[in-house]
């Protein structure tokens, strides 16, 4: 019997979900880095406009992840491709800046230990993104 050869965004999907496991893993989000700009915006400005914001941005970078499975879930659905890489973008935008903010913290701190965590968390970024450029629509 012979193997059936995956299509393009089956693999893609296969990509992100193990890339999205990857960051979840690593703990690669960006919510704490957004909670603590926000609690330094917070006492800067008394704004309740902008601690929502900051609300909404702390929830979406701790659903970095996340939002990269389920974006890859959508890849089974044409008509939902668009928003399969949209959803992917965010979470592995997200990812991105915790990935960053973690090496700056890190390093700051001379913590070198992070290093799996970040080996770990940037190929799930790594293979997110590749998963996004290999869907078809």
């Amino acid at each position: 019997m012979a193997k059936k050869k995956l299509k393009n965004n089956e693999q893609a999907m296969i990509f992100a979900i193990i890339g999205g496991i990857l960051m979840l893993i690593a703990g690669v989000t960006g919510a704490a880095a957004w909670d603590s700009i926000g609690s330094a915006v917070a006492e800067i400005s008394d704004s309740e406009s902008l601690q929502m914001v900051f609300a909404v941005l702390v929830l979406l970078g701790s659903l970095g992840g996340l939002l990269v499975i389920f974006g890859s879930l959508l890849f089974k659905k044409k008509d939902k491709i668009k928003l399969g890489k949209l959803l992917i973008t965010i979470g592995a935008g997200f990812g991105l800046f915790g990935l960053i903010i973690l090496v700056v913290l890190s390093v700051m701190d001379g913590d070198y230990l992070f290093l799996t965590g970040v080996g770990v968390g940037f190929i799930g970024l790594v293979l997110s993104i590749m998963a996004r450029q290999k869907v078809k629509a």
